[in-house]
């Protein structure tokens, strides 16, 4: 068996309940329990995001301080990221739904950092094809729906003033050993990989030190960024600031299955944003894992596993009928629905899902302004 790697730079080997278990045990992370769960339940008035139904998102980091916080009517604050080195997939903006579910349920601000410099140092892209990626995801990333008012997008070039300024602070903080023993950079890495962890750390903190007022800043990530969190759970302290609370996901499944994450550089392994209807219908149905069974007659006998399969749990994640879903897990668990037919109904789902993002980005492309990071419009809250 693949022995399993998981760091914000390399994610290999087997995804499974096992797995996760173990990252639990290696991070320190506590799993969101029902408790945790009944609370968020209540404050978003029974609309739970599928994410959190479907537990991706299984574990967190004090999340109930946060939740103390909001239910005190103190502020906090959202933050989360894209590294962008290349177009969007399903896979990404899936994230960013549930991000777009947590401003809108607790009204609050939003950092979402474009890592431009971190995919220049280590992907081996250059500045201006990671221009062109950056500029193309954040038009992804706005046409799902965020509040301008309280999203602000921290491309990190050209945000740099600012963020240097503070990622200066964190930097004096952590050591190049540290550093190496936490993301494994090595000798041979080039220097900028020892510095960036303090730019990705920045953000959850940066609202609170603009502003002067000193509030939590909530982190829904993948489980493989939790290093950077880790580390700055140990120096904002230090620094007068919170530590960062979290809520932490499994990663979604690539259309082959859960023996990795869904990437940009392996075309068949993920559902692209700019895919048209037919190329979703044919990626589904070539290459999508089935939990069914391997006959018809099998299929209808015992019925398939609707929790490993990918045509299954990409519907439920887009679908907000909470009933629907729940009736053709049913019916595809009894053997009433076979594979084929879960694959044509998630097919035409995803479909009009992207059809509808395509139709709103091409709207956004004048109003990316309203949504770039602006000191003076944070120290508005001050």
């Amino acid at each position: 068996m693949e022995k399993l790697t998981v760091t914000p730079w390399e994610v290999n080997g087997e995804l499974n309940d096992s797995s996760y278990s173990k990252l639990v045990e290696k991070f320190g992370v506590d799993l969101i329990n029902d408790n945790l769960i009944s609370r968020i339940n209540k404050i978003s008035k029974g609309n739970l995001h599928p994410l959190l139904k479907r537990k991706v998102f299984f574990a967190h980091r004090e999340l109930n301080l946060v939740l103390d916080d909001y239910e005190n009517n103190r502020p906090f604050y959202l933050y989360t990221g894209r590294g962008p080195s290349g177009k969007m997939h399903i896979g990404h903006l899936l994230p960013f739904t549930f991000a777009l579910w947590l401003q809108r349920t607790f009204n609050v601000n939003l950092f979402i950092q474009m890592t431009d410099d971190e995919k220049f140092l280590i992907s081996g892209k250059e500045k201006n094809e990671i221009e062109k990626f950056t500029n193309d995801n954040i038009l992804d990333i706005i046409s799902l729906g965020f509040d301008p008012k309280k999203t602000h997008i921290l491309a990190d070039y050209r945000s740099a003033k600012v963020l240097y300024y503070y990622a200066t602070d964190v930097a004096k903080h952590i050591t190049v050993s540290t550093v190496k023993a936490v993301f494994g950079v090595n000798d041979s890495d080039n220097i900028g990989k020892v510095f960036f962890p303090s730019m990705q750390i920045t953000p959850a903190f940066l609202f609170s030190a603009l502003t002067g007022k000193k509030m939590r800043c909530l982190i829904p990530y993948a489980i493989d960024q939790d290093p950077y969190f880790r580390i700055a759970r140990d120096v904002l302290p230090k620094l007068g600031y919170y530590k960062p609370s979290a809520i932490i996901s499994k990663f979604l499944p690539a259309l082959q299955g859960n023996s990795a994450k869904m990437s940009s550089s392996k075309t068949e392994s993920a559902i692209f944003l700019d895919d048209s209807k037919a190329e979703v219908k044919k990626k589904l149905m070539k290459y999508a894992f089935s939990g069914g069974k391997d006959t018809l007659e099998e299929q209808r006998k015992y019925g398939a596993n609707p929790d490993i399969d990918f045509a299954f749990l990409e519907y439920s994640f887009l679908e907000e009928d909470q009933g629907k879903v729940d009736r053709i897990y049913q019916d595809y668990k009894s053997g009433k629905m076979l594979s084929g037919e879960m694959k044509e109904l998630a097919a035409e789902k995803i479909s009009e899902f992207l059809e509808s993002l395509k139709t709103k980005k091409e709207k956004m492309k004048d109003r990316v302004g309203e949504y770039m990071f602006d000191p003076e419009k944070i120290k508005l809250y001050s």
